[in-house]
């Protein structure tokens, strides 16, 4: 009785001192996508708790194609748990569109019950100002865990915010849960500098178990792949790049019953004779909406120029084959050393996605101006100025398309980042104040398209007194009636993103964070700026529909469509944000032609296009080759263990067998 008091004791000693905090690891990925961490949490569920994260450090599409998450604690290469489902449906990142800081949240199903650490327990009680609260994130060495002490300032349903007491570095700690009384009432989601400590805010752990009293399948879980979306509704994410998000239009549609839906099919044309690939027949069109009470807009495209813009992007942003990477191996890595191909900058990617912007508005109804920022500190860089307007407002857009051209030629504007400038140069054209070049439109909606990589490093030398400038300049946008819709590009950026946040948050813009600076383009393609909810493409006898498709920010639209040999009705159909539809079909024959035929009457706009449809096909394919063999091998274990439980049963009735001959044998031996 004693012994086991004592093992009892031990055994809780030692699941106290367990960690209860873990770092993801995304099976066959690269480590570095995966970011932030998770904690175990108690749970009905088996096998006894849960791993909760934050959403907005892994993807559903990501953990997807990864099929696995590996969780390891800080500082150890082997994992104690592996988790292939989620728990519950996964939440949404803070940072979408409409999405609520309690929908942060990931809830994963372990395969097993981990060992060597410990289950924390909720309480979703309200806490009132004041409360003590510890953050409990990852250490390193032998310290696994550390903490990060503070009170609570203010507690929501759907907010907790809290003052650290002292200054700490959060990096990675997204996702780490907030405790008091050693049980969990927050999920960490964002840190912010302020007046000598930190500030961070939390999603409260109600979304969490609210979510758990549904779990996914009566408790079973559901794979990660089944999350991600599907591929007739959006493309294939390439290796490494962002799966299509929900589309949200940053610039909202006008409220009423009197919008119209514009919808063409621009290629094939009505009676054309067309070829099959194996991927299908390409179709491509548009679908913009149009209102009975016409808005205008001026929009600012605001571009950093900084030098570190000068750093490879890491794809092939100007398309000619060759992705650019830093000159002379190690020392190339240096910023100003040059790429290879100076066509495939962070700068180049963010001059290709504002073109993408361009595409999107209609110059009868808007118009767009163009602000370059950067900066020097002082003794550096003369009396150059941090922020100029390098366009103004205007609807001549192939001037502006030239200026963006210019502005990629010119060496950077600046060594540092001077985020406030660029906000502040943005709201005097946009409203017209002293020193602006465009003329002011009192009646036209304003907008800010913010791309920065980095953090703001001027106009002062403390990190905090920076993030306060740049929150005081997006103030006055907000004042003026300006919203920002701003974009966080790379490591750097992502490292501390608490400007580029605050200046959305605080204009009711919206925030992108962008991982990969090479994805920039693809991402600021998945906006919507047309008002078009839905689009899509079918065979109106069979109602087979195109797989892959997509539809770009300007409410262009193209899709493979499978057609059958002969006559076929093309069916295409857009329905607008306010509820708008329209219809339209062509009839087309489909011939048989050789496979390296050529299109002669492709647009040549349609090209790339059709050539970004041809990448996601491909890897369509390669997705479903996978899933066959998965299941074929799925099968094959499945064969097999029906034949070992056979032999086994086989084998327990030879037993019986012996058992019964070897003890006749005994009672005969006894017998003589």
């Amino acid at each position: 009785m004693f012994l086991a008091a004592v093992s009892a004791l031990l055994a809780a000693a030692a699941s106290a001192e367990a960690p209860a905090i873990a770092r993801p690891r995304l099976a066959g990925q690269p480590a570095g996508d995966a970011r932030g961490v998770v904690f175990f949490l108690e749970s009905k569920l088996a096998p006894g708790m849960v791993a909760v994260g934050a959403a907005h450090t892994l993807t559903p599409e990501t953990l997807a194609r990864a099929q696995r998450v590996e969780l390891a604690l800080p500082g150890a290469r082997a994992p104690v748990a592996v988790a292939d489902r989620f728990a519950v449906a996964p939440g949404r990142p803070f940072s979408d569109a409409d999405a609520a800081l309690r929908d942060d949240y990931m809830v994963f199903l372990l395969a097993a019950k981990p060992r060597g650490v410990r289950a924390l327990a909720a309480d979703a009680r309200p806490l009132a100002s004041g409360a003590r609260v510890r953050v409990l994130g990852p250490g390193s060495g032998n310290r696994p865990e550390q903490d990060a002490p503070g009170a609570i300032t203010s507690a929501t349903a759907e907010r907790i915010e809290i003052q650290l007491d002292a200054t700490t570095a959060l990096e990675g700690w997204g996702g780490a849960p907030v405790l008091a009384d050693g049980r969990v009432i927050g999920i960490l989601q964002a840190a912010v500098p302020s007046e000598g400590t930190t500030r961070v805010i939390a999603a409260p752990i109600g979304g969490v178990l609210d979510a758990l009293r549904e779990p996914l399948d009566g408790g079973k879980g559901r794979r990660f792949a089944a999350f991600a979306p599907a591929a007739a509704a959006a493309p294939a994410a390439k290796p490494g790049k962002p799966a299509a998000a929900p589309r949200k239009p940053l610039i909202q549609p006008t409220a009423g019953k009197d919008t119209s839906l514009e919808l063409s099919i621009e290629y094939p044309r009505d009676g054309a004779e067309v070829a099959s690939t194996v991927c299908g027949t390409f179709v491509a069109g548009r679908a913009r909406a149009t209102h009975g009470a016409p808005r205008r807009f001026d929009v600012m495209l605001v571009i950093d120029t900084s030098r570190s813009t000068l750093a490879a992007a890491g794809t092939d942003v100007n398309g000619n084959g060759v992705v650019g990477e830093p000159r002379l191996g190690g020392l190339g890595s240096m910023v100003g050393a040059g790429l290879t191909d100076d066509g495939d900058s962070i700068l180049a990617a963010e001059i290709a996605a504002a073109r993408r912007v361009l595409a999107g508005f209609d110059p009868r109804s808007t118009r767009v101006g163009l602000v370059a920022f950067a900066g020097d500190p002082p003794g550096y860089g003369g009396n150059r100025k941090p922020a100029v307007t390098i366009g103004e407002l205007t609807r001549e857009f192939p001037q502006l398309e030239h200026e963006l051209e210019q502005l990629q030629a010119v060496p950077p504007l600046g060594n540092s980042t001077h985020m406030a400038a660029g906000v502040d140069q943005a709201t005097i054209e946009l409203t017209g104040l002293r020193g602006a070049r465009s003329k002011p439109d009192p009646d036209s909606e304003k907008v800010v398209f913010f791309f920065t990589d980095g953090q703001p490093t001027l106009p002062y030398a403390s990190e905090a007194d920076n993030v306060r400038a740049v929150l005081r300049a997006a103030t006055r946008a907000q004042r003026a009636n300006i919203r920002i819709h701003s974009f966080a590009i790379g490591p750097e950026a992502l490292a501390g993103p608490i400007a580029a946040v605050e200046m959305a948050s605080r204009t009711h813009g919206y925030f992108v964070p962008v991982r990969k600076p090479g994805d920039l383009v693809d991402i600021v393609e998945q906006v919507s700026f047309a008002n078009i909810e839905k689009v899509t493409l079918e065979q109106a006898k069979t109602r087979v529909e195109a797989k892959p498709f997509r539809i770009t920010a300007d409410g262009s639209w193209a899709g493979f469509l499978a057609l059958e040999p002969g006559a076929n009705t093309i069916l295409a159909t857009a329905v607008a944000e306010e509820g708008a539809k329209a219809e339209r079909r062509i009839e087309v024959s489909r011939v048989d032609k050789p496979a390296d035929a050529t299109e002669p009457d492709l647009p040549v706009d349609l090209v790339v296009q059709r050539n970004r449809l041809l990448e996601d096909c491909l890897l369509i394919a390669r997705q479903q080759r996978l899933d066959a063999e998965r299941e074929r091998n799925e099968e094959i274990r499945r064969a097999l263990q029906v034949e070992i439980e056979r032999e086994r049963e086989k084998a327990r009735e030879r037993a019986d067998q012996q058992r019964k001959q070897l003890d006749l044998e005994g009672e005969d031996d006894d017998a003589e």
